[in-house]
């Protein structure tokens, strides 16, 4: 297939060929650049690009703890960008970065990360947006604005149904998007509202936020009434001290990182405190700066400390079971992680400042 753009050869060697052939005007200029864009559309359209597949896993065999004990923990892969989840451009997205000069969009600070299925969504306040990747349909898109306000810091995301939750903490509002990332709604929360984490009950079609600048955790249905209101500053049982993350169970039992008060608390779906766990410390099972959190279907607890650049688990009823990670650049290891997601034995944890995502797996056995 072959394609010819004549814009004009304008000759100026001689009066005669300049009289005949007038110089090119700014508006002739830009129609032959849109004919030329056409023509490549075409041409692109006939090419075959494919889609690709899945990639192999990008990292050795890392497990925890080492041998000769037994893996109950290891490194799945590591993705900082579509193409290492083997999402390729397509065809309309790479002729405008042709055209633009632009490229794929890496993360710059990921924070919050949810997965549902074989979406995954990672809000990045570094880069202002939220990465989608539809591993279903090969397909990446980039949420970066709703009801044409640009995302402010979006630091949390959840996934109800086929619509995308997103925490705008610079904001003070929660944007709401559907599958196909158009924006739905704008959820306005009170001022001085901070919110950071987010999280979704399915069972119960509700979401939940940690409102940091409230010191207070909220409930919402699908359309954006507050259902739950959770807490207010303080030490005891039901109060926090600047939450950041939470996390929902199968059961609908909710856990909230209360950082400063250096703690887990544990809610019913009432919203009635059923337990905490945590103390300040620098030892195996104390907390000093924790973040993410989530829980998978044994009820073993993941707790991100972003100090010790790892992930600690527990079990249901608090107590210190194992730790993963520990700094540095390489695979398995992080640089101030923050979200954490868990997505039946995979564990995704948004490693902020290395840029990236890690992807591990429990492989259970034992308590």
């Amino acid at each position: 297939m072959t394609f010819v753009v004549n814009c004009g050869s304008f000759d100026t060697s001689s009066n005669v060929a300049h009289a005949r052939r007038p110089r090119p005007t700014a508006s002739d200029r830009r129609r032959c650049r849109r004919i030329a864009m056409v023509a490549a559309l075409y041409l692109l359209a006939g090419c075959s690009w494919g889609r690709g597949g899945p990639k192999a896993d990008n990292v050795p065999r890392i497990v925890w703890p080492e041998p000769p004990e037994q893996a109950r923990i290891e490194l799945v892969s590591v993705f900082s960008g579509a193409s290492e989840l083997g999402i390729e451009r397509s065809i309309w997205t790479r002729l405008a970065n042709l055209i633009t000069g632009g490229a794929d969009v890496q993360m710059v600070r990921p924070t919050g990360i949810a997965v549902s299925s074989e979406r995954i969504a990672v809000a990045d306040p570094g880069a202002g947006v939220v990465h989608v990747y539809d591993l279903s349909r090969h397909r990446a898109v980039v949420l970066a604005a709703c009801r044409a306000v640009a995302l402010g810091e979006p630091v949390g995301v959840a996934m109800l149904a086929d619509r995308i939750y997103v925490s705008d903490s610079a904001r003070a509002r929660i944007d709401v998007f559907d599958s196909a990332g158009d924006c739905e709604a704008s959820w306005e929360l009170e001022s001085g509202s901070r919110p950071a984490g987010v999280a979704a009950d399915s069972s119960r079609a509700r979401l939940y936020v940690a409102d940091v600048g409230a010191h207070r955790v909220l409930g919402f249905d699908p359309q954006g009434n507050v259902i739950l209101r959770i807490g207010n500053r303080g030490i005891d049982a039901g109060e926090f001290n600047y939450p950041t993350w939470v996390a929902v169970d199968d059961a609908g039992n909710l856990y909230v990182t209360d950082s400063l008060n250096f703690r887990v608390q544990i809610f019913d779906p009432n919203g009635t405190p059923t337990g905490a766990f945590g103390d300040q410390g620098d030892s195996s099972g104390q907390l000093a700066r924790p973040k993410g959190i989530g829980v998978d279907r044994d009820g073993h607890l993941y707790l991100v400390d972003a100090l010790f650049d790892a992930v600690q688990l527990f079990g249901r009823d608090g107590r210190y079971l194992m730790v993963f990670g520990g700094q540095g650049r390489e695979p398995g290891h992080f640089w101030l992680p923050s979200g954490l997601a868990v997505d039946h034995d995979r564990i995704f944890v948004a490693d902020s400042y290395n840029r990236r995502v890690q992807v591990f797996r429990f492989l259970g056995g034992g308590s």
